[in-house]
């Protein structure tokens, strides 16, 4: 069965999971949150009770081989081994996504692009108003 392997150090000791989303687990997923797979999927990139759903359900297809069996304790271990921010976890789930059937690699790729892009955008729009901030505060400081 394709799956998605993410080796990783967890108490020192290291750990191999394999991730797939089978027909069954889309269909809890349906379920918990009445929408469709790919709806889920795109929430799951910034909305965590999705993103541990969609890890939890990822880890328990029938006949795994997973040590980890729980969403949150998987999400937990990709913090500490590096996954971080929205772009770390929209490539978890895009990849998940590709090695389940549910969407083809180009498609994956445009939707970690767009992410990366609106998080630039986002940040960059926030350090541009802090440094507005910053010059405004230096103009009202008299000086001495």
């Amino acid at each position: 069965m394709k799956t998605v392997e993410k080796k990783l150090l967890i108490n020192g000791e290291n750990k191999k999971v394999h991730l797939r989303l089978t027909c069954g687990g889309q269909l809890k997923l349906k379920r918990e949150f009445g929408e469709d797979t790919l709806s889920t999927l795109m929430g799951a990139m910034s909305e965590v009770d999705k993103t541990v759903a969609v890890l939890d359900v990822s880890l328990n297809y029938k006949n795994n081989d997973n040590e980890i069996t729980d969403g949150e304790e998987l999400y937990d271990a990709l913090v500490e081994n590096g996954v971080v921010g929205q772009e770390g976890f929209a490539k978890i789930i895009t990849d998940i996504a590709v090695a389940s059937g549910i969407m083809k690699k180009d498609r994956a790729n445009s939707i970690l692009k767009m992410v990366e892009n609106t998080y630039e955008s986002m940040f960059d729009n926030i350090e541009k108003a802090l440094s507005e901030d910053t010059a405004e505060e230096k103009e009202e400081t008299p000086s001495k």
